[in-house]
């Protein structure tokens, strides 16, 4: 046969036209949700401290930091991008952040008005108040760089506006050039660091390379099972190099196979996970919160998409691999959350990412890693993750016992006919 005569094949032009389909499929679930975060940007978590005590001025106490902090958040609730979480204490918001709800935080200090209300008194020395940026390296390169962005763009804007009331103040008593130049501008923001990570972080993206470690820990164990089970069972040829080998046909059901390989799958499965928690841990540098709930969320990451893998096999034939990549690895990274928050993904982006193991991966390994297992997203990520171990195997069981009922024998009547000995059960 000519090599020409394959490409008259519709089969050969169908696998084509599938394969830059998908193609275009995962460049959508890569760049899709990177191309512009911010216009995507809806109800990002972060913290507003109002710790402003106020301070005397014509027989009262004015309380500018309440004023500018009420103002920021009717703005918030008008735009919808940024969630602001608003507390009394820098220690309140010190919590939120280690614990994994917020990215950011805006602190107003306890002399915000003291100083605010220098800059408009007649005498003494006039002192910019200062507004504080608080990061959060835990939740990400990206989400900590739009949650600062986000801040300061807020502090700018109160900055504004706190000028023009000063301004207003400032009218009866004649300021001179320097105080109104100073009132365009009145308040001061600096940025510091939040809660502080120790180990090998990656600037924040370790939850990125270590959801993906384990994924693809995960996707090994069930594409190796079903090569080498199904070769040493004679329903595939194992090709080493230029050698090909192809085994006699062992009678044996769809349901007891899978059965079989979901056994060593999990077992496998969580010891992959194991091992890059091993490797990270011991020989990278990476010290989690949590070590002992981390390995066990690790295997328990790794067994789940074994089992899941090795479900699609069963089910969909040679055709359950590409499914598997697609759920687990090409639509599952980009849409995980690990790079780009979900807050900043296009609405199908959050949507599918919700559904896929990845999301709930990411989840866990962040709030194990950075956040000593504490916000509500750990136990989500448990529950979800144990639902897909769980049903994979429950759905590979239904099916394979369902082919079997039907009589759809995975060798072909010549090759039953060789090996005519009974099927096991």
């Amino acid at each position: 046969m000519r090599p020409t005569h394959l490409w008259k094949q519709p089969r050969g032009w169908a696998a084509v036209i599938v394969g830059g389909l998908l193609a275009a499929l995962v460049t959508l679930a890569y760049i899709g949700p990177a191309a512009d975060p911010q216009a995507h940007l809806r109800d990002l978590p972060l913290v507003l401290v109002n710790a402003d005590e106020g301070a005397p001025a014509g027989g009262a106490t004015v309380r500018l930091g309440r004023e500018l902090t009420a103002r920021i958040e009717q703005e918030a609730r008008r735009d919808g991008r940024i969630s602001w979480h608003t507390v009394d204490s820098p220690a309140e918001a010190h919590r939120l952040l280690e614990r994994g709800e917020a990215d950011g935080a805006l602190v107003v200090p306890q002399d915000f008005s003291r100083k605010a209300l220098s800059l408009v008194a007649p005498a003494g020395t006039p002192e910019r108040p200062v507004l504080t940026v608080l990061t959060n390296e835990g939740a990400g390169s990206v989400a900590s760089s739009m949650a600062e962005k986000a801040a300061r763009a807020t502090a700018a804007a109160a900055s504004t506006a706190l000028g023009g009331q000063l301004a207003e103040r400032a009218a009866a008593t004649h300021p001179g050039p320097d105080r109104l130049l100073l009132l365009q501008d009145p308040v001061h923001t600096v940025t510091q660091a939040g809660p502080t990570t120790s180990g090998a972080t990656a600037g924040g993206a370790m939850t990125l390379y270590l959801t993906i470690a384990l994924l693809l820990a995960g996707l090994l164990p069930a594409v190796l099972l079903t090569m080498t089970v199904d070769a040493a069972l004679g329903y595939s040829p194992l090709e080493m190099g230029p050698r090909r080998s192809l085994r006699p046909v062992v009678r044996i059901t769809r349901r007891s196979t899978f059965v079989a390989k979901a056994g060593i799958g999990a077992v496998t499965g969580f010891a992959a996970g194991s091992a890059v928690i091993a490797v990270a841990v011991w020989g990278l540098g990476v010290e989690p919160d949590q070590p002992l709930l981390l390995w066990l969320f690790a295997g328990l990451v790794c067994a789940s998409v074994t089992l899941l893998t090795l479900a699609l096999f069963a089910v969909f034939g040679m055709a359950g691999q590409v499914i598997a990549l697609l759920v687990v690895t090409m639509f599952g990274i980009p849409l995980s959350g690990g790079t780009i928050p979900v807050q900043a993904q296009p609405g199908f982006a959050r949507a599918v990412g919700e559904l896929l193991p990845a999301r709930h991966a990411a989840e866990g390994i962040r709030s194990l890693l950075f956040f000593d297992g504490l916000g509500s997203g750990l136990v989500r990520a448990w529950l979800v993750l144990g639902a897909y171990a769980a049903g994979a195997f429950l759905i590979g069981l239904l099916v394979t016992r369902l082919y079997d009922r039907r009589g759809f024998d995975r060798a072909t009547p010549l090759e039953l006919a060789r090996h005519p000995q009974p099927a096991t059960a």
